[in-house]
């Protein structure tokens, strides 16, 4: 089945905000930085400080989880909705996460 180029858009867009962007900038958090994970199903699953592989392994479920109901519904006029619902989250939470380090201090220098 081919994807629509528009919904083949989002999910680009998707990938790169909830994937990347969202992956990116909690490892850099949670690793460098005196950040915690602030999602309880992460923290529950992982910790509170994931580690890059296991939060890649649960990034690439999750995306595989909406790519699946993606597929379930692709005929229907709102499927589209899924891959721009991601982009969304994966904007808001890699801004979170991006705001989280600002207001927080490398774990290689002292705390003010």
């Amino acid at each position: 089945m081919a994807l629509p180029a528009v919904d083949l858009g989002w999910w680009l867009l998707a990938v790169l905000c909830y994937g990347v962007g969202d992956y990116v900038t909690t490892v850099v958090a949670v690793r460098r930085y005196a950040v915690v994970e602030a999602n309880p199903v992460v923290s529950r699953l992982l910790s509170r400080q994931p580690g890059p592989i296991g939060f890649a392994v649960l990034k690439l479920a999750t995306l595989a989880v909406t790519v699946a109901g993606y597929l379930f519904i692709a005929d229907s006029p709102i499927a589209v909705g899924v891959p721009i619902a991601v982009a969304a989250i994966g904007v808001v939470v890699t801004v979170s996460n991006l705001r989280a380090i600002r207001g927080s201090h490398r774990l290689d220098e002292p705390a003010n």
